[in-house]
């Protein structure tokens, strides 16, 4: 009893509480055990639902800078256009593509090299 109040963390009521429903368990005295090991899951998890993010609410929206701009973006993909490293074909959007064409950051022939149409 000892070992269930100060490793569970169970009050002496909540032990006489828990042995009147488990009378005479068919496992023998180690049934006891595993019913007070339940017993104290169940008494901490109204603590720990306490502890979680309330359900159904919205996170704030992301607020730490300005997006980037136009010239930006399609400066960013160039680099990776005409870095020597993996591109798959639909990394690059056709908005992109005609950003990059129209400014002279990337040649229609780099362009297609990774497939991009």
């Amino acid at each position: 009893m000892r070992r269930w109040i100060d490793d569970l963390g169970l009050t002496e009521d909540r032990i006489i509480e828990t042995r009147r429903v488990h009378l005479a368990p068919p496992d023998g005295p180690k049934a006891f055990d595993r019913a007070m090991e339940r017993a104290a899951k169940r008494d901490a998890q109204p603590e720990a639902a306490s502890l979680k993010a309330p359900i159904g609410k919205r996170q704030p929206k992301r607020t730490e800078g300005a997006r980037p701009s136009a010239d930006e973006l399609a400066a960013f993909y160039a680099n990776l256009v005409n870095s020597d490293g993996f591109l798959p074909a639909n990394t690059i959007s056709s908005t992109i593509r005609d950003a990059m064409l129209s400014r002279g950051l990337v040649t229609p022939e780099r362009l297609r090299a990774p497939g991009v149409h």
